[in-house]
């Protein structure tokens, strides 16, 4: 982002033909603006950059700072405002003698809005219950949606959301969901005829204050007292007294903070999500990936230890920021150059608890079960086969990437079984997987 700010003081503030020429005080300050922006942008600080880029796009309103302004709220995950953002640069008139940083903004423009585009996820809103013709009342993120567009698609950013439905003569519907990108979700609303019990009594509530949510890193679902109530940034009234508030994030990391309430106070609470929920968000759910790596066996009974690799197809299951369970099939091959068995294959079924300890650091333990055969060519015994079982573990697994996840595990085990005692063993390996998330 710093070439944004290098256009700009090179010639980006220096005329603006389609609008009212700002102050030189105003281009001053949206200078600063941008400088700061960019700062703020390269340390990662998403929220900071996008205020900064807000308030010098506010003052210049040229293509240059519409476009920094959108890629910050592409790293928010704004993707609906980023797009909008970049369609309002993109049909910027371009003007005889304008900067040259006005055009490039454009034509970098064109192709960021058709990867944003795609990156958008759809919330098809379905209400079953009332007859037709009964008044509807839908809110996503305490944002109305018209009536006509309930029963097709509506564009919406990805992350935690909060719909509600309401009806005359029917209890209010809430549902709480985390939207992925590039998804299509469909949701359905049952309402049930009845009305709503009143939340706190009236003499509590005038006698009481708010609790403001805020949540600057990601937004996320708010559950107060155990009920949900919406997404940040959110304002709930409540009666006085001790409230606990809960916030839950997309990746399934959850902050929970217990406020006092008394009497005409709005109490602020900000919260964020884990270091791991970004990561998590998107290792949520079902997602395959491969295994390969090269192993060794020492047997049990003695003689020279054998060598090979194994390959692997990977299943992992995201059930939360800090566990995942992982299985698959494994193949392997092995090979004892000395002593009586000169080839070892497995064809083995993983199950194991993956445990992340941070976003790059993890341990997982678990058991292989499956079948493994030895096949012996400088000796007249027969060949084995057999069943076999044993644990796994790998202490330490080093992670890197969110939407792709690469992987560098040492694994170590053991697997006994019905063949001859003399090829139970213990296995040690380095493996490397790549994980295919979003």
């Amino acid at each position: 982002m710093t070439w944004v700010s290098a256009l700009a003081l090179l010639g980006v503030f220096s005329s603006r033909p389609a609008l009212a020429e700002p102050s030189p005080a105003d281009k001053e300050t949206a200078r600063t603006l941008m400088k700061e922006g960019d700062a703020k942008f390269a340390a990662h600080d998403y929220p900071g950059a996008m205020k900064a880029y807000e308030a010098a796009h506010a003052i210049m309103q040229v293509p240059s700072t519409g476009l920094a302004l959108a890629k910050a709220q592409i790293e928010r995950g704004l993707l609906v405002e980023a797009r909008d953002t970049l369609l309002q640069v993109m049909r910027t008139t371009r003007e005889a003698g304008e900067p040259a940083a006005y055009g490039k903004a454009r034509e970098e423009s064109g192709p960021l809005a058709m990867q944003v585009s795609d990156r958008i996820p759809s919330l098809t809103i379905t209400v079953e219950g009332p007859p037709s013709g009964t008044q509807l009342d839908v809110s996503i993120d305490n944002v109305a949606v018209p009536a006509a567009a309930l029963g097709a698609p509506r564009k919406v950013n990805p992350g935690a959301h909060a719909i509600v439905a309401a009806a005359p003569g029917f209890k209010t519907t809430r549902k709480n969901l985390a939207l992925k990108e590039a998804t299509n979700e469909k949701v359905v609303l049952k309402l049930v005829a009845g009305t709503d019990a009143p939340e706190e009594k009236g003499s509590d509530l005038k006698s009481g204050g708010k609790i403001r949510v805020t949540s600057p890193k990601e937004p996320g679902n708010v559950i107060i007292d155990g009920k949900a109530v919406g997404a940040t940034p959110l304002d709930v009234p409540v009666a006085r007294g001790t409230h606990k508030v809960e916030v839950e994030y997309p990746g399934g990391s959850k902050d929970v903070r217990k406020v006092n309430v008394t009497t005409g106070a709005t109490v602020q609470v900000e919260t964020s999500p884990s270091p791991m929920d970004a990561v998590a968000s998107h290792r949520k759910g079902v997602h395959l990936g491969f295994a390969v790596g090269p192993a060794m066996e020492l047997f049990l009974g003695g003689g020279p230890p054998a060598y090979g690799g194994t390959g692997a197809f990977v299943l992992n299951i995201g059930i939360s920021p800090t566990f995942d369970f992982r299985t698959g099939a494994i193949a392997g091959l092995m090979m004892r150059p000395h002593g009586p068995a000169a080839l070892q294959i497995h064809a083995l079924i993983p199950a194991a608890l993956k445990i992340n300890w941070t976003s790059w650091f993890s341990s997982s333990a678990g058991f292989t079960l499956g079948f493994s055969g030895v096949f012996l060519t400088n000796t007249t015994a027969p060949n084995a086969y057999g069943f076999v079982v044993g644990p796994e573990v790998s202490p330490f697994t080093l992670s890197a990437g969110d939407k792709r996840q690469f992987e560098l595990g040492f694994t170590q085990g053991m697997r006994f079984g019905t063949i001859d005692s003399d090829v139970w063993e213990y296995h040690q390996g380095v493996t490397f997987t790549y994980l295919s998330l979003d």
